[in-house]
């Protein structure tokens, strides 16, 4: 028996095993128990299936198609490669079955699945066996064997990707073609994001941990592991916690490898939990103001209120120059806006050459162009204009009178000197909203005098002095390096030029009183932080603004970082805790160490230098679960060598609350003298307090910088 038939005879023997197996699985699957060991051979199912699919294809299509090759050489193949399908596929069954048996996977796709894959493998068996003798049954068990193949393998991967995987690219998408002002909270905002990054194991075919997210009733359900909502706590509700984990955690959802939430859909799940989880609210009655109307309207279909035909694309192209910008209103618009640049440059004769676009053109802005005396009266043909900027441009009533243009809802006038006559002429448009008189020599008791009231048309008159306080915006911190060896500069600014600006430098709040004034740059020589505030009168104090600032004044001669941070948040390793460069405002810069599992446990060798000051740069964000270290070790051995002696030990203050994302300094002052190694220790919180989301969890730990100095 030469090699060929020994292989044949013992592939043969092993379709007699698997079918044995396959008729016990059909007769008593459901009350099997499942060992471990055969879990991995379920699991196994997703790597051996596509091997039957290919081989079959390949020994139907020989089988089908006469004539590829020598008839004797062609039947021998076709054999073949029917023989190694069945032999994979029954490997395949078997997997199958057994995967189908773990929480989570049911349904009539499932069922259906399962009893088309049994039935490609019999009918297969049975053609390879009697191929031979009936040779004229071969090509209609062929066609057959190809719909069944097809259809258990679309199951499969309904089953995978799904529902509808395969055709889903034909089907229209109805969520973009629903306007704003129809759209509802779930059905157009949250369910798509459900569909697309959730649904692939929470559905009726595949629920794992017992949850379904395909249909209301079962979302409000929730799974094994209870509710997706609290309703006394939104940030604590189950849906929030699992998808705001770190990537890293078991617990992610979606789990590591599937396609992830972006932040727009993040941000729409977060809001949408926090507004009650409502499944009939409509996006208009949230209100433009909110946050999720927001990015509603940056996905859902706006109704265009613009009907008229767009403007030739050569006509706004030659019109397009240094100091004038003719745009679309947004993407895709027939409406157009116009802007004028540079007053030096302006040539009045080329307001007319905008007629060309008259129809389409709905905002214009003049600001700063000196138009005194300049004719308006060509702005007669744009009937569409609703925005209309004239400020500091020296135009008058005059040049408006007589206008009356149909459309225009916000006028801009600040900055001229106008005269009553004015009014008259704000009368005279019949569809205004808005009107900017800020400067110009008017005022509230002037326009009583024209008009008692003045009903469907807001007078903005800038600021006018009710009583109230408002709060002045914190000043700017501005270094001239964040880490410098030796001396630096630190700079105060503020955005109104007249305010006072106080500062401490020892980490208190600075205030009105005793704080020093600033008067010009600070040379810092030495690691600390500056906080300011702006002070005038008639304002609220601002808040205070935090800078820190680092001076290197020793480097270690050698640096061993005993512990790992996680793979995702590890920076340059060890190099990055010493290279003088910030890790940026957010933990993935990628400037950032973080810790989790372990402390951080970081050795300096420094080689008898003397250390006055050890300052470590952490980020704060509560609600991504970074923490301060719940302890700070700091132990040395000294010159005289010896073995390792504490230093000082410290437990940072803990949040009470969620808070921005934020860098913070620690500065410690170590006992004088020279030091052999220093050894630093930040170990994280091992628990989440109880108002966290998270409670019970594992906080991070990120830095960024550890200097000497």
């Amino acid at each position: 028996m030469n090699i060929k038939s020994k292989l044949r005879g013992w592939i043969e023997n092993a379709l007699i095993v698997f079918t044995g197996f396959i008729l016990i699985f059909l007769l008593a699957g459901d009350r099997l128990m499942v060992p471990a060991l055969l879990q991995v051979l379920g699991r196994s199912h997703p790597l051996v299936l596509h091997f039957p699919i290919v081989l079959m294809l390949v020994a139907l299509a020989f089988m089908l198609v006469p004539g590829i090759m020598p008839e004797a050489y062609q039947k021998k193949i076709t054999k073949w490669a029917l023989l190694f399908a069945l032999f994979f596929a029954g490997i395949a069954v078997l997997s199958g079955w057994v995967l189908s048996q773990e929480e989570g996977y049911e349904g009539d796709n499932l069922t259906l699945h399962k009893w088309l894959g049994v039935a490609v493998y019999f009918l297969g068996i049975l053609m390879y066996f009697t191929m031979d003798q009936w040779p004229k049954t071969v090509k209609p068990i062929g066609l057959i064997l190809l719909f069944l193949l097809i259809g258990a393998g679309h199951l499969g991967a309904d089953l995978t990707h799904g529902s509808d995987f395969l055709m889903a690219p034909l089907r229209t998408e109805e969520t973009s073609q629903v306007g704003l002002k129809d759209a509802e909270v779930f059905q157009h905002l949250v369910m798509p994001i459900l569909e697309q990054k959730c649904l692939n194991c929470h559905q009726a075919s595949k629920s794992k941990g017992e949850l379904r997210l395909d249909e209301i009733a079962f979302i409000n359900k929730g799974g094994e592991s209870g509710a997706l909502f609290d309703t006394t706590n939104w940030e604590k509700s189950l849906l929030v916690h699992r998808i705001m984990l770190p990537k890293e955690e078991k617990k992610h959802m979606p789990p590591k490898g599937k396609a992830q939430l972006t932040s727009e859909e993040l941000e729409i799940l977060r809001l949408w939990v926090k507004g009650g989880a409502d499944f009939e609210q409509k996006v208009v009655d949230k209100g433009e103001e909110d946050p999720l109307y927001e990015l509603a309207s940056l996905q859902l279909k706006k109704e265009n209120p613009y009907d008229f035909p767009e403007a030739d694309a050569k006509d706004i192209a030659a019109l397009n120059n240094h100091y004038r910008l003719v745009a679309p209103l947004f993407p895709g618009a027939a409406a157009l806006e116009v802007a004028y640049f540079g007053a030096g440059a302006f040539d009045p004769a080329s307001l007319k050459e905008l007629a060309t676009i008259s129809q389409q053109v709905v905002s214009i802005n003049l600001n700063q162009m000196p138009l005194e005396n300049v004719p308006l009266t060509w702005l007669k043909d744009f009937e569409h204009l609703e925005d209309l900027k004239l400020n500091f441009t020296g135009v008058t009533a005059e040049q408006l009178e007589g206008l009356a243009l149909p459309s225009l809802k916000r006028l801009s006038l600040a900055g001229n000197s106008l005269d009553p006559k004015m009014f008259e002429v704000i009368d005279s448009f019949p569809s205004l909203e808005l009107v900017n008189l800020w400067n110009t020599g008017l005022g509230r008791e002037a326009a009583s005098v024209y008009k008692e009231e003045w009903t469907g048309v807001i007078l903005e008159w800038g600021f006018v002095g009710d009583g109230a306080v408002y709060q002045l915006n914190p000043p700017e911190v501005l270094l001239d390096k964040p880490i410098a060896e030796g001396p630096q500069q630190i700079t105060l600014k503020h955005a109104i030029g007249s305010v006072k600006l106080r500062y401490t430098l020892d980490g208190s709040e600075p205030d009105s009183a005793s704080s020093p004034l600033y008067e010009g740059p600070i040379t810092m020589n030495q690691t600390g932080q500056i906080k300011a505030i702006a002070l005038a009168e008639g304002w609220k104090s601002s808040e205070s603004a935090l800078g820190t600032f680092y001076s290197v004044g020793v480097l270690p001669e050698g640096v061993t970082l005993k512990t790992s941070p996680a793979k995702k948040y590890a920076g340059k390793g060890k190099e990055s805790l010493f290279d003088q460069e910030k890790g940026g405002e957010t933990y993935t810069s990628g400037g950032w160490l973080g810790f989790k599992d372990e402390p951080l446990d970081l050795i300096m060798e420094m080689g008898g230098q003397e250390v006055n000051n050890l300052a470590i740069s952490l980020l704060y964000q509560e609600d991504a679960y970074i923490f301060p270290p719940a302890n700070v070790k700091i132990s040395a051995i000294t010159e005289g060598g010896g073995s390792w002696k504490t230093l000082l030990t410290d437990r940072p203050t803990m949040p009470t609350g969620l808070g921005k994302s934020r860098m913070d300094q620690k500065i410690y002052a170590l006992p004088d003298g020279r030091y052999q190694k220093i050894r630093l220790q930040l170990i994280p919180l091992n628990k989440l307090p109880p108002w966290h989301r998270g409670a019970g969890d594992k906080a991070w730990v990120f830095v960024d910088e550890v200097v000497l100095d």
